[in-house]
């Protein structure tokens, strides 16, 4: 048994050690290797944020894959080159003249076309279609001078020691002169905000352990993802080699790779597609912490209102029920206060019926009879700062109304689709509001402002994509504040370029924090981080060099000076920002990436004109903070309770006794809201109690 078993390993190793020998071998994917191994040191370089340990481990993970899918189907086009007739295998010599052909053309394409590379899209494909080209006939012609050396002049066997192995060492020396060549720009430039390093520092063996795991499981995903590739690919070239009935040779390896590219890119669309619609039917469950519609009638879904509870979302939900009342602001402000209005239409049936709607919500529930509404554009799934409203709402003593139209139910990031609808929504409201107050007397007349903070910021800024400030003007709005304005805004992208086009006046205000923007009537602020990476994010950032990345001393405060912009590498960085730019702690204002919470009360003064004293304005950001941090510990709580209920009816369910015990349960006292407030009495829910109580919070 033993002596079947060891001719059973020893058959098994000799079949896997032929299979990765002749994958290892084919030249196409040992360039793509080669590349590969070379990115992971542009992988490593600052970005606008540090990352995390295994956030890292992912951008060399992708940028490997990008860069071995890039090499493989470089090399194979030009094998295809060099072969000359379909079907046709090129020779060594052939492969070396065409790689040496196409890499000094490329690299002197590349050089010429550098200078304009960050000029429009055109350009920057070319650019990086050079240099491409050029380091896969580098790598090629690496890979042609070592099977030269070792296989002709030294006899050595083709196999993994003589293959891959100085791939992979050939792609740690080119990445090390990466590394060289970072350090010295750095030495030139200096570096801007030193403690900001690539990757956060970890603490404890966990850490580590983490990064190791996860740096091996990208590995082993890479090296999954090349034999699969290659394998789908040869499979592909031998099934169009059977149906033109003949051998396709290096035309047939490239086909094959670029289909498997198109297969592997509609995969990542399906599941794009899934994602999008699993955030959609999460976004309509019932928090337990706002299981109840309102019972004021100053917001939607309360006993005035036209809005049904189920209909405006998770987002909306919450809105709506964290309405200060008059008397948490007269708390804080320690004056009379009145009762503030909060609106949130929900994103079902036409633009127009929805506008008309808005309207009619902000009549009912005494909106129009404000000093000061705030059409707020939200975030694709239905978000608006909390801490804006509040913020509002002690400014203006609850003299607001602000009216939230929702035009999507996902995360921003899969609601791009729907910002021409979000911004067709704004502009009707706008217009069908203004129509509705010039029946009120000029002297009671409430002045209208927009908002919009992230997608937000886009949909409602462009408003005035068509028609510029004026418009605005035309359509009765008295100012903005636009927070973090992402990089897609078409109002935003015309303005840069050309700020007359738009805004003649210069009401148009950028700022990188409240502190440094002016007050002024009929202003629309942009408040913009420096390194809000949702603002400097591009598309075009996979193969063009964005404004920000141009020479060291012309880059804006807080953008690495020393860091080299790198297709594929360049982008997958910044789309990690992203993720980080967003990373907020609950009561923890800071001025970093796209958290404004820090600017807000002070934005809102200068952009809509309001006022508050020392003592009122640090009360309020005191009270900001506490709110935040008092919601934030109710959602957990009341999420991890109803979750360990459900789990205990489920087990109940099982042994055939729910019904009973839960009757038997309340009978006793021991429902839910009995269950918290046990939780409240033994401590569990004390700090968030007093909280609570501090803030006056009796209706919430």
């Amino acid at each position: 048994m033993m002596a079947l078993m060891a001719k059973f390993m020893a058959a098994a190793r000799k079949n896997i050690g032929e299979t990765l020998s002749k994958f290892t071998t084919d030249p196409a994917v040992r360039v793509g290797i080669l590349q590969a191994a070379w990115s992971v040191a542009p992988s490593f370089a600052r970005g606008l944020l540090p990352r995390s340990p295994s956030q890292q481990a992912i951008i060399v993970g992708v940028n490997a894959a990008a860069q071995y899918a890039l090499g493989t189907t470089g090399w194979s086009l030009i094998s295809s080159i060099a072969a000359g007739v379909p079907g046709h295998h090129a020779g060594q010599r052939a492969l070396a003249i065409t790689a040496a052909t196409t890499g000094t053309t490329s690299l002197a394409l590349e050089r010429q076309l550098r200078p304009v590379s960050g000029e429009n899209f055109a350009s920057a494909a070319a650019w990086t279609a050079a240099k491409t080209t050029a380091t896969t006939s580098l790598a090629g012609g690496l890979v042609l001078a070592s099977d030269m050396l070792i296989h002709g002049l030294l006899k050595k066997e083709p196999g993994i020691k003589t293959t891959l192995a100085i791939d992979i060492g050939a792609g740690a020396i080119m990445a090390t002169g990466t590394l060289v060549r970072r350090h010295r720009r750095a030495r030139k430039f200096g570096m801007v905000e030193e403690e900001r390093a690539a990757v956060k520092k970890m603490r404890g063996p966990k850490a580590y352990a983490s990064m190791s795991v996860i740096s091996a499981g990208t590995t082993v995903g890479i090296a999954a993802l090349a034999v699969g590739e290659q394998a789908a690919s040869r499979a592909i070239d031998r099934g169009l080699s059977r149906l033109v009935g003949r051998e396709l040779g290096e035309t047939g390896v490239l086909l094959g790779h670029g289909l498997t590219a198109v297969a592997l890119a509609g995969v990542a669309y399906a599941g794009l597609q899934r994602v999008r619609t699993r955030t959609a039917r999460d976004n309509e469950v019932i928090e337990p912490a706002y299981p109840d519609p309102p019972k004021s009638p100053h917001v939607s879904c309360g006993p005035t209102s036209l809005v049904e509870f189920d209909d405006i979302g998770k987002e909306g939900r919450r809105f709506v029920l964290m309405t200060l009342d008059a008397k948490q602001i007269n708390n804080v402000m320690g004056e009379e206060a009145a009762e503030p209005v909060r609106a949130v239409i929900p994103r079902e049936g036409a633009i127009a019926d929805r506008a008309q709607l808005a309207v009619d919500e902000l009549e009912r529930l005494g909106g129009l009879e404000k000093s000061m509404i705030v059409v707020a554009s939200p975030t694709g799934v239905g978000y608006v700062n909390y801490i804006m409203a509040e913020a509002l709402e002690y400014l203006t003593l609850g003299n607001c109304a602000i009216v939230v139209p929702q035009y999507a139910m996902v995360p921003s990031a899969l609601a791009l689709n729907k910002t021409d609808e979000g911004t067709e929504l704004q502009g009707a409201i706008l217009r069908l509001l203004q129509e509705r107050l010039e029946g009120i007397p000029e002297v009671r007349r409430p002045r209208i402002f927009q908002f919009g903070e992230s997608l937000g910021a886009q949909t409602a800024l462009d408003v005035a994509a068509e028609g510029g400030i004026d418009r605005l003007d035309r359509l009765g709005v008295s100012g903005g504040l636009y927070l973090g304005v992402p990089f897609r805004s078409k109002a935003w992208n015309i303005w840069k370029r050309d700020r007359e086009i738009i805004d003649p006046d210069g009401r148009m205000v950028l700022s990188p924090d409240a502190d440094e923007a002016p007050r002024r009537s009929g202003m629309h602020l942009m408040l913009v981080h420096h390194d809000d990476p949702v603002n400097m994010f591009s598309y075009e950032m996979v193969v063009k060099r964005p404004d920000w990345f141009g020479p060291p001393a012309d880059r804006p405060p807080k953008v690495p000076r020393e860091v080299l912009f790198r297709p594929v590498a360049s982008f997958v960085i910044t789309l990690i920002d992203l993720m980080n730019g967003m990373d907020q702690r609950p009561g923890n204002f800071v001025r970093v990436g796209h958290d404004y919470r820090i600017d807000m009360r002070q934005a809102l003064e200068k952009a809509y004109n309001l006022r508050s004293s020392r003592t009122q304005a640090d009360a309020i950001e005191s009270s900001l903070r506490t709110r935040e941090e008092m919601w934030a510990q109710a959602r957990m709580v009341l999420r991890n309770m109803n979750r360990a209920l459900t789990n205990i009816s489920a087990t109940l369910d099982k042994w055939g006794q729910s019904a009973m015990t839960l009757q038997f349960a309340e009978e006793q006292g021991f429902s839910l809201p009995a269950l918290l407030q046990q939780a409240k009495d033994n401590g569990v829910m004390s700090t968030l109690s007093s909280k609570m109580e501090g803030l006056g919070d009796s209706s919430n």
